[in-house]
């Protein structure tokens, strides 16, 4: 009997504990609810009292609020005194006020309107690197604000965009080709044609062709002319077989001299062709072979050099290469740098030159007999050669050669990444030494080349963005 009484106890104080529990957690869960009603009550009527303060100010006229694009703006209109040429500043703002809604309304980009109102608050225009400079510059414009007062701290990336988009429309903006008549429209649009297979390849068969076998005969003309000097018993393979070496030659040339004439007459500006480099090298690479045949001495004594120029039909491969164009590209853009560390390398070769010579010379039998002379080990250690035909003797000699290597890797490594920055612009399919593709006739009115720098401005935002 005492034994299921105590067991009922036992079974009753186990469901007043579970009770007990169950009451914990329902008034735990209750207070939290409690909590998140009241910090909800308390946001609400933080929100009210926001709203009825704005409403307040508005009433006073304090406020004002400017709808960009479906993005609004509350702002103390006085802000906007202190600039009166812009276009808050000024009573022309008015035309864009809605009355109904009782705002300033700008179909506009809110994103850039933000930094237009810290220049406003602080009088500091600030530039975010993640837009397009040019968007940022015409919204500035838009509003009356001139992009040159740009903050010190956002100068340098704003002016890097900016000369990128200059670039960038030099490269590609259309050649203004004149209006023809109806008499030279034919030979107006077959000009079109012809440089368009010359110029773009890849869009036809026929160019694809053309661009092949052009290659084809670069490799040709250039492996003939580097046979030609090798040695076929006694005499050179060039005077051995002259007749079949000759023959190559004339094949070359007459189709390099077609191809050279056929761009010229296709070309959109000819004058703008002719100054271009590939178009200089393409006429160095037929000169000698006409040359020589109006006067045959002509290749032989002084005029020898005449016939190195045909190795210069191997620069001919880089029209057909990209790759090439970028590197030529980079190095184009990195002369101010590459020119300073040419400077600096002068200085320093004639600096080691001179404590070399002057270390060596009590040595009777020493190598460095003038500063010139020792010109080339410095110019060789430098750029860390190093051939072993020039050897200091001296322990100052021995030291300042050390020395003249190791500033010499210093050196020659400044402008990599110069270079590395400038190869990366290039990557970005720009195009040097090569005249744009498309023609455009005139246009009366710049209303239609704004709307062309428009379209190229959203063109390289869209590239920056990838």
């Amino acid at each position: 009997m005492d034994f299921f009484s105590g067991k009922k106890a036992l079974s009753e104080g186990d469901s007043y504990a579970g009770v007990d529990e169950d009451g914990k957690e329902g008034k735990i869960d209750q207070e939290i609810l409690e909590l998140i009603a009241e910090r909800a009550a308390r946001k609400k009527a933080a929100l009210k009292e926001r709203e009825k303060s704005i409403q307040r100010a508005q009433n006073r006229r304090c406020l004002t609020t400017i709808n960009v694009s479906g993005q609004r703006f509350v702002v103390d209109k006085d802000i906007f005194s202190r600039f009166p040429d812009t276009l808050l500043g000024s009573n022309f703002k008015e035309s864009f006020f809605d009355s109904q809604r009782k705002e300033y309304f700008f179909d506009r980009d809110p994103e850039v309107f933000k930094y237009i109102i810290i220049f406003y608050k602080t009088g500091k225009l600030h530039f975010p690197e993640e837009e397009c400079a040019c968007c940022f510059d015409t919204e500035c414009r838009y509003f009356g604000i001139q992009t040159d007062i740009m903050s010190d701290c956002c100068h340098e990336p704003f002016g890097e965009q900016t000369e990128d988009f200059k670039e960038y429309l030099r490269r590609n903006r259309p050649l203004e080709i004149p209006k023809v008549s109806d008499n030279q429209a034919c030979l107006q649009i077959l000009r079109r044609k012809m440089w368009k297979i010359f110029e773009d390849p890849g869009g036809n068969i026929f160019g694809l062709l053309l661009h092949y076998i052009s290659a084809v005969f670069i490799v040709v003309s250039v492996i003939s002319s580097v046979v030609e000097t090798i040695p076929c018993g006694i005499q050179k393979c060039g005077k051995k077989y002259a007749k079949e070496f000759f023959l190559t030659e004339a094949v070359c040339v007459t189709l390099f001299t077609s191809e050279y004439v056929s761009r010229l007459f296709a070309a959109p500006k000819r004058w703008e062709f002719v100054k271009k480099f590939l178009s200089i090298i393409d006429l160095i690479a037929i000169l000698p072979f006409y040359v020589g045949l109006i006067s045959p001495k002509a290749s032989e004594g002084p005029f020898t050099v005449l016939r190195v120029f045909r190795i210069f039909r191997i620069v001919k491969m880089s029209r057909h290469s990209t790759k090439v164009q970028q590197a030529g590209s980079s190095l184009r853009e990195s002369f101010s740098e590459l020119s300073f560390v040419f400077v600096v390398l002068a200085v320093m070769i004639i600096i080691f030159s001179s404590v070399i010579y002057y270390a060596e010379s009590a040595y009777p039998d020493t190598n460095f007999t003038s500063i010139p002379a020792t010109f080339w080990y410095t110019i060789v250690t430098m750029t860390t050669l190093g051939y072993g035909d020039l050897v200091p003797e001296s322990i100052v000699g021995r030291l300042t050669g050390a020395l003249c290597s190791l500033s010499g890797i210093l050196v020659v490594a400044l402008p990599a990444p110069v270079l590395e920055k400038n190869m990366k612009k290039a990557r970005k399919g720009e195009e040097d030494d090569r005249l744009p593709l498309t023609f455009r006739e005139n246009q009366e009115t710049e209303g239609g080349n704004s709307e062309v720098a428009e379209e190229q401005c959203e063109v390289m935002k869209s590239d920056n963005s990838k």
